[in-house]
């Protein structure tokens, strides 16, 4: 893992939190529509019945306890983070990791909101991130990144 990587991490947990908030909408939305009953299917006894609303809203319950679980990950590694990145003397470092990281910008929109040149942030980007390795080195080798 590079500290790139470990950056990122904010962005993995974002992600995964968004994926498990539209699985539980898609849920929600099956439960709710209106299927037709088949009155012409002859009925068999047997095989047991299955409550397909129940294990639809338990399915609910435990999604969303995850993303509950998730959102206090994630708070917990951008205060984390954040506060890494604040070790950093460069304040353009410092603001274009915190955007970048934290904020989940792509580098076109950091660069108009510091504001610098595109190629430039792109440039400082690189040294930011060797600048944070050396800045949290003992954080970034306890999480194995570092040797």
């Amino acid at each position: 893992m590079t500290a790139r990587e470990y950056l990122s991490e904010v962005q993995r947990l974002q992600t995964i939190i968004e994926q498990k908030q539209e699985r539980i909408k898609e849920i929600r939305e099956s439960v709710s529509t209106v299927r037709a009953v088949r009155f012409d299917l002859e009925k068999v006894q047997g095989g047991g019945h299955t409550d397909k609303i129940g294990e639809a809203v338990a399915k609910i319950v435990d999604l969303e306890t995850e993303v509950e679980n998730d959102i206090v990950s994630l708070m917990y590694r951008q205060h984390e983070i954040t506060n890494q990145i604040h070790k950093l003397d460069n304040l353009n470092y410092m603001k274009i990791l915190f955007k970048r990281y934290i904020e989940g910008k792509d580098f076109q929109t950091v660069a108009n909101e510091i504001p610098l040149t595109y190629e430039y942030v792109l440039n400082l980007h690189k040294k930011a991130l060797k600048a944070f390795e050396t800045a949290n080195k003992e954080v970034l080798q306890k999480e194995g990144i570092l040797a």
